[in-house]
């Protein structure tokens, strides 16, 4: 009777433990504006290169809780990996965008499930991430203004620079003499960032 205990005991703490081996220490903001650390898995149900739109959250209560860009405003996982609820499509859905760059102006990165090709398993994980990479959505903010939010593209991206990036001299040459474009968006942010913690 006594083994036939610690057997159930031991197989239900090893089913717990393993049913959170996907997780990862972080915390979600809601929407009234308040953090509440816990463990993190993201649920997607594609390729893993693909932004997932719902998560499943575990906080002090134990209870696994599924979440939606339309409940938290951001997620955080290991303190490294930002993500933030953001209207992204031509119906403007809110979807979780991860935040590739933070600073004066916060660079968004989105890839929807439609861009990755989820018929075929020849791909390997670093043939889709290339495939997906092509495919990211860019979208700037300026970290003062929240109505800044806007999408941009390989052929807006000249013409939606200067609002973003006027008051940096040297980055505007750049983008304006075509040394710089889309492609480079990440770099671009990231040296505006640490350029305008200098003024």
């Amino acid at each position: 009777m006594k083994k036939g205990f610690i057997i159930c005991a031991l197989l239900f703490v090893s089913q717990f433990v393993f049913s959170q081996a996907d997780y990862d220490d972080g915390y979600i903001i809601t929407n009234s504006g308040d953090t509440v650390k816990g463990k993190i898995k993201d649920k997607k149900f594609s390729a893993d290169v693909a932004n997932c739109d719902k998560i499943s959250f575990i906080g002090a209560d134990g209870k696994d809780i599924n979440k939606t860009p339309y409940n938290i405003k951001q997620y955080c996982k290991k303190g490294v990996r930002f993500y933030r609820s953001l209207p992204i499509g031509l119906e403007s859905k809110l979807k979780f965008a991860e935040v590739l760059e933070n600073g004066d102006v916060i660079l968004f990165g989105y890839i929807s499930n439609s861009f990755i090709s989820t018929t075929s398993d020849v791909f390997t994980k670093a043939e889709k991430e290339k495939d997906a990479s092509k495919n990211i959505e860019y979208f700037l903010q300026k970290r003062k203004d929240p109505n800044s939010l806007m999408k941009v593209k390989p052929k807006n991206f000249q013409e939606k620079a200067p609002y973003f990036f006027e008051d940096d001299d040297e980055l505007m040459k750049k983008i304006e003499g075509n040394s710089l474009g889309y492609d480079d968006v990440r770099f671009i942010v990231k040296t505006h960032n640490e350029n305008a913690k200098k003024k």
